[in-house]
């Protein structure tokens, strides 16, 4: 019984070596900047898409940024900037216009507006981009947009 005990403990350790305390995958630091024509491409979203359909659903959503007016983004997936579970991911990116003095817009997000990259960037199931989370990294990455 000792051991079969000592069986059960060891696995559900090993289980979560590189979670967190509730299971979830532990984030690694993402040091990310998005340009559009040498300029910061600032408020555009950067989506994280795992994938592995099953290990986005472990992470609980999909790690995510906003740019700055510096360029920089703080990716997230639990709390503000603690970066990316390691993994690889296609990621997306959607700029869209915001709606000028008089206009009417849902959202800054995702909502009513024009993309200004034009779409190229937003396709999920196609993404241009690939990126590579690793423990140990450095995990770099630097969106040149067209």
């Amino acid at each position: 019984m000792r051991t079969l005990l000592t069986m059960v403990c060891t696995i559900l350790t090993l289980g979560c070596v590189g979670c967190g305390g509730d299971g979830r995958p532990k984030p690694t630091a993402v040091e990310a900047v998005a340009t559009f024509k040498g300029k910061p491409a600032t408020g555009a979203l950067v989506v994280f898409h795992s994938t592995d359909p099953a290990r986005e659903k472990v992470i609980g959503g999909k790690p995510f940024g906003k740019v700055k007016e510096d360029g920089t983004i703080a990716i997230t997936t639990y709390e503000q900037g603690d970066g990316a579970p390691e993994g690889d991911y296609g990621v997306t990116v959607q700029w869209i216009e915001e709606a000028g003095p008089g206009k009417f817009s849902l959202s800054s997000e995702g909502g009513v507006g024009n993309d200004k990259l034009g779409g190229r960037y937003s396709d999920p199931r196609a993404p241009r981009i690939k990126f590579t989370v690793t423990k140990n990294g450095p995990n770099k990455l630097e969106l040149k947009l067209e």
